[in-house]
């Protein structure tokens, strides 16, 4: 799971209390732990009164127990097959599934196809194994000690059994199939997205025209402000030590979803004093570490939160070729992306940040036009 702290540099998720603003409308924020996901979940908007805010506070909330519910792979839910109930019948029967899980998958497979194998969710064994060494390694931490790490040999006897060709989806049944026994799912880099993104599209059908929904740094924003004016979003320094501090903001204009990888929020101390996040390239078996962090701009939050993923496991010579076709084919769903190293001089700095991004989204950066 991912990833980014959500700053308004307006202060409009800090500031807790209300503000009129233009045509009889007032700026309403809320926050809450209570939606699973494990993260706190953002919900700023704009609206008439404070009744009809707290009508779409309350959907917000149940939306994503629900899509938490359907996608946890730790825990089961009392009349709820998910992602965990697909994994325990690996190898045994099929599982009859919500269709959102089928079409979470069924776009799972198309960025995996797209991102050339950097986002894969089938990777879950070999995600299982460094999950309990972070675990342990974190424990170990506390008490001065280095973690361990897994030999490569396990991970890749893991990785035998990563591979769509081993998940049957039946679409017209609503089932799901891991015909392997050993193969686990792991859709924590998209799942949180994918969620956001359902929220922010039943906010709008709902008749919401202003807002912000923030499901654990996957940020959606929705339309403007009432007076046109921009949403400033925030974008983290990617610290170990001091949070939610602004790297760069960025003033967006329109609906759009911004969500950031890094390798600063989950992680642990291995040996030889080396970092291990919890960010696993496919094609390693290790975790990444050619970059601080990467964030995406595009308008769908289920995109934005599987491709940042892919992009994070890139070189930048390798990143911008597939920036540069992925837009080209796909024009309506073009991406632009913020990347922050500490290997970088010939780019823009800031402390001990160095960080570039694609031309596009630079007119939005505070940072680019001071």
């Amino acid at each position: 799971m991912k990833k980014f702290a959500f700053i308004m540099a307006t202060l409009l998720i800090l500031t807790g209390c209300s503000i009129k603003s233009g045509d009889n409308y007032t700026k309403y924020e809320a926050r809450t732990s209570e939606v699973g996901f494990d993260t706190v979940m953002t919900f700023v908007a704009y609206t008439k009164d404070e009744a009809t805010f707290n009508d779409y506070f309350s959907k917000v909330k149940a939306a994503f127990l629900r899509y938490n519910a359907l996608f946890d792979k730790y825990n089961d839910y009392e009349g709820v097959a998910n992602i965990k109930t697909i994994n325990d019948n690996a190898g045994i029967a099929p599982v009859t599934v919500d269709p959102l899980i089928i079409e979470m998958l069924e776009r799972s497979r198309d960025y995996t196809e797209v991102s050339n194998g950097y986002f894969d969710i089938t990777y879950g064994s070999v995600m299982e194994i460094w999950h309990d060494y972070r675990e342990d390694g974190i424990e170990k931490n506390a008490s001065g000690e280095p973690g361990e790490i897994p030999t490569q040999d396990v991970l890749e006897e893991a990785a035998r059994h990563a591979g769509w060709q081993f998940v049957e989806i039946d679409k017209a049944n609503n089932t799901v199939f891991l015909t392997d026994a050993k193969t686990r799912l792991d859709v924590g880099a998209i799942a949180k997205g994918y969620a956001t993104e359902l929220v922010a599209l039943e906010l709008e059908e709902a008749g919401l025209e202003y807002g912000v929904v923030s499901g654990g740094g996957n940020v959606r924003t929705i339309n403007t402000k009432p007076d046109g004016e921009a949403w400033a979003i925030g974008v983290e320094k990617p610290s170990m030590l001091v949070k939610n501090e602004s790297l760069d903001v960025f003033r967006i204009p329109h609906s759009m979803s911004i969500v950031t990888s890094g390798d600063y929020q989950r992680y642990y101390i291995g040996p030889n004093d080396v970092t291990y996040s919890h960010l696993i390239n496919p094609k390693t078996l290790q975790p990444q570490s050619v970059f601080r962090s990467v964030t995406i701009f595009t308008p769908d939050s289920t995109m934005a939160d599987a491709l940042s993923t892919a992009v994070y496991m890139m070189s930048y010579e390798e990143a911008q070729t597939f920036i540069q076709d992925f837009n080209t084919k796909y024009p309506d769903k073009s991406i632009d992306v913020l990347w922050v190293s500490e290997d970088h001089p010939e780019w823009y700095q800031l402390e001990d940040y160095d960080f570039t991004f694609t031309d596009n989204i630079k007119q939005y950066s505070a940072f680019a036009n001071k």
